[in-house]
């Protein structure tokens, strides 16, 4: 009787995938859609690691990854890291047409290193196209789309119309998507507004379609201000990657962008991925009345006056004081896990 209980239990171990690991995904993951300009800042990377972490956690399921840039090298990159964390065939793509275009400190030094082990499609895909054939497949008000870019792919396909056999954009978004997390704005004073002080390139570098999208989306929208991990509020990470392999492709992000060496960067991205995941939990608050009446220089004052399905994420106090240390805490955990099998 012993022998067979031992026996049944090897057996059940054997056939029973890890925690996180489960062919179909659990119930109660969150769907992620992300859609990075893994262009401009190494907390792209970053973000890119916290949610391949939380994914193998089983706490998500990476739906893909694609680019709001036309860079090829972006996409390698991001292909890279897919791959280095275990997930080399999720959905990828880059913009096929006009797009934000400047030259990264990273993405083509971490491009030429990784290109050979990536093994990504010598065609990648259009990024419309992987929202489309993505969103299809998937249950309905299942997906939470978080953007760490610009918001070029979400203009494109919000303007798609129907066909004799197909949604248009903005019915397969009614249908398919619960959440729209969107990293941009500044939510500073009261009411908050901004001014553009601070900086505001995922809007202002495609201005076009942040207008477009903001004012057109037909659901939910969350926005994580840049004041939530970037400036003004001082949250930084990055060093830390130095207890992760030399291979490590977000590592060589943060290292190129610092030429050569591993130095902290704000944690703008990376608070987006968290949220999108996780929610608020005891990490923040959140601000659901109102709408941003939002100008076509990007300049925007939160509105009290009616909602639109609104939101903007608060720094939760603890004795008075912003939680920073106790962000920066979980987000470091998880941008240094190590990849599955490691």
């Amino acid at each position: 009787m012993i022998n067979r209980y031992y026996i049944l239990i090897a057996a059940l171990l054997l056939t029973t995938p890890a925690t996180g690991w489960s062919a179909e995904p659990a119930a109660d993951r969150v769907r992620i859609f992300c859609d990075t300009d893994m262009l401009t800042d190494c907390d792209d990377a970053g973000a890119l690691a916290v949610l391949h972490a939380l994914a193998d956690q089983g706490e998500c399921e990476i739906l893909a990854t694609v680019c709001s840039v036309s860079d090829v090298d972006s996409a390698v990159t991001v292909a890279a890291i897919n791959a280095y964390f275990g997930r080399p065939d999720l959905p990828l793509g880059v913009v096929r047409g006009k797009s934000v275009m400047m030259k990264s400190k990273f993405a083509g030094p971490v491009a030429k290193e990784f290109r050979e082990r990536t093994k990504f499609a010598a065609k990648i895909s259009d990024s419309v196209a992987v929202y489309r054939e993505v969103l299809e497949k998937q249950p309905d008000a299942s997906v939470v789309i978080v953007t760490l870019g610009y918001l070029t792919n979400l203009k494109t396909l919000l303007e798609q119309p129907a066909t004799a056999d197909r949604l248009s954009g903005v019915e397969l978004i009614k249908r398919k998507v619960k959440t729209f997390v969107c990293l941009g704005g500044n939510f500073v004073g009261h009411p908050p507004r901004d001014d553009l002080k601070l900086g505001n390139v995922n809007f202002q570098r495609d201005a076009e379609s942040a207008a477009f999208v903001i004012k057109s989306w037909p659901g939910k929208i969350v926005f994580v201000g840049r004041e939530i991990g970037s400036v003004p509020s001082g949250l930084e990470l990055g060093k830390s990657l130095a207890k992760t392999p030399a291979d490590n492709p977000v590592r060589r992000a943060y290292e190129h962008y610092f030429d050569g060496q591993l130095r902290d960067r704000h944690v703008a991205d990376l608070t987006a991925v968290l949220y999108a995941v996780r929610g608020l939990r005891d990490y923040w608050e959140i601000e659901e009345h109102g709408y941003m009446d939002l100008q076509p220089d990007m300049k925007f004052t939160w509105k009290f006056d009616a909602d639109r399905n609104q939101a903007y994420l608060k720094k939760r106090l603890r004795d008075g004081k912003p939680n920073d240390d106790y962000i920066e805490g979980v987000l470091d955990e998880l941008l240094i896990h190590m990849r599955r099998g490691k």
